[in-house]
């Protein structure tokens, strides 16, 4: 029951501050530091990652999404200490796996209504770009 309720806040919470996530080009305009910058980066890297392994079928091999989403999670939790210097890291690990948590939520609520609209998850979306920018790395 406890997570049940926690997966409907993160919903409710996603929903209500969704329409306030930017593509990482737009996101890096106003971002002047470049550790804050890879963060960014990188937690948005995972949680796409993330979002499409949880997904049903596709094109792509699941156990290299699988891969990579916790290569860009490990990426943004060792980014996250670098940026809060000596802070306490099981508290920075702890945030960032919530950040993960809600934003995986969020890109797949999105995957979902780009494929009943268009047959794919992000194809002609913002998210397309931030996929390919994740791609090269």
């Amino acid at each position: 029951m406890k997570k049940f309720i926690f997966i409907f806040l993160i919903f409710f919470f996603v929903n209500a501050n969704g329409s306030e996530l930017k593509s990482l080009e737009e996101s890096f305009k106003n971002i002047k530091n470049q550790g804050e910058k890879s963060l960014l980066l990188m937690q948005r890297c995972s949680a796409i990652y993330g979002a499409l392994s949880a997904m049903p079928p596709v094109e792509l091999n699941i156990n290299e999404l699988e891969t990579r989403y916790k290569i860009f999670l490990q990426s943004a939790i060792n980014q996250a200490i670098d940026n809060k210097g000596s802070a306490d890291e099981e508290k920075t690990y702890n945030d960032q796996l919530e950040i993960f948590k809600s934003s995986i939520i969020f890109f797949i609520q999105i995957f979902q209504q780009n494929y009943k609209k268009n047959n794919s998850y992000f194809k002609d979306t913002w998210i397309e770009n931030d996929y390919e920018m994740c791609e090269k790395l």
